[in-house]
């Protein structure tokens, strides 16, 4: 991928949004280029996190897996261009808390934690912008898992009350 189709990337995902072109030329120093073909696992639940992902082309699946092996695992978001995911690792060194399977051919925009933190420790205005707009996407997936639970929640009891009557 050239370079300028790397910064659009860069540009158009929520993440880098807000960013400079200086900043986003710096961030494009540190990223890498991967390319996975259709079903391939970018990374399982519960692997350690490092590196964010941002995507260039194609479509990525957030999975939660069964713990049974004849079990399939749960798609709960489909992502598209410019979506990044595998963020969290930026806050937490914990296991990733769900897996990705590219749905398409997928290219993706890698960025490794441990070079991200380096760039955004020099340069702190990056990593505040970064992690505000982070905050709020999670804050976004929050309200929409919420939201799910919710809605099953009472679709449940609803059905439950009405197999009583």
């Amino acid at each position: 991928m050239h370079l300028n189709e790397s910064k659009k990337v860069l540009r158009n995902s929520s993440l880098f949004s807000d960013l400079s072109n200086i900043h986003l030329d710096l961030i494009l120093m540190i990223c890498e280029e991967v390319n996975y073909q259709a079903g391939d696992i970018i990374f399982h639940q519960n692997d350690p996190g490092d590196a964010l992902y941002i995507i260039a082309r194609g479509t990525v699946e957030i999975i939660l897996e069964p713990h049974e092996a004849d079990k399939e695992a749960l798609v709960i978001a489909t992502l598209h261009q410019y979506a990044a995911f595998g963020e969290t690792i930026l806050v937490e060194e914990k296991g990733r808390t769900a897996g990705t399977r590219c749905q398409t051919a997928t290219q993706l925009l890698r960025l490794e934690r441990e070079r991200l933190l380096a760039l955004t420790s020099d340069y702190p205005e990056i990593g505040f912008r970064i992690m505000r707009r982070m905050s709020a996407e999670l804050v976004s997936k929050l309200r929409i898992a919420n939201q799910k639970i919710r809605d099953q929640t009472l679709w449940k009891s609803a059905s439950s009350t009405k197999a009583a009557t």
